[in-house]
């Protein structure tokens, strides 16, 4: 059987071409990263908007509705959930989980949650304190 040696050039090849495809690899992660903190910094704003402007969420959960996107009662679920709270999950979520490489959504959001957190504070206590009233409070036995 004959052996096949490798010349230094076919090595130098071989080795360049993985370099390249590593590259690609990281340009190709690195987009990814960006475009999903875009992607949920645009879902937070929306969220602070429905937050600062009611009539907004309704319009928009009106059309999604209408459009039979969403049922009746996963309308009612949008509609009493805190919007509040969305936007500040959506902007923890991008410094959490899309910090690598840094990016203008990321210090967006982080803008946001400085700004919105005192407000979202405030509203946990308010939870908080609605749980203790309610756990001081005598069941009511079933008649």
């Amino acid at each position: 059987m004959e052996e096949k040696k490798f010349s230094k050039k076919d090595v130098l090849i071989t080795i360049g071409i993985i370099i390249a495809v590593g590259v690609i690899i990281y340009i190709m992660a690195a987009f990814e990263v960006v475009r999903r903190a875009h992607r949920e910094y645009n879902e937070g704003e929306k969220y602070l908007n429905f937050y600062r402007n009611p009539s907004a969420k309704k319009v928009y959960y009106d059309e999604k509705l209408q459009k039979k996107e969403i049922t009746d009662i996963e309308y009612e679920m949008l509609m009493d959930d805190n919007a509040l709270k969305n936007a500040y999950v959506e902007y923890q979520t991008v410094v959490d989980l899309f910090y690598a490489p840094d990016s203008q959504w990321l210090e967006k959001s982080k803008e946001r949650l400085k700004e919105i957190t005192p407000e979202y504070q405030a509203w946990v206590q308010q939870l908080s304190a609605e749980v203790q009233k309610a756990s001081n409070a005598p069941i009511k036995k079933p008649k």
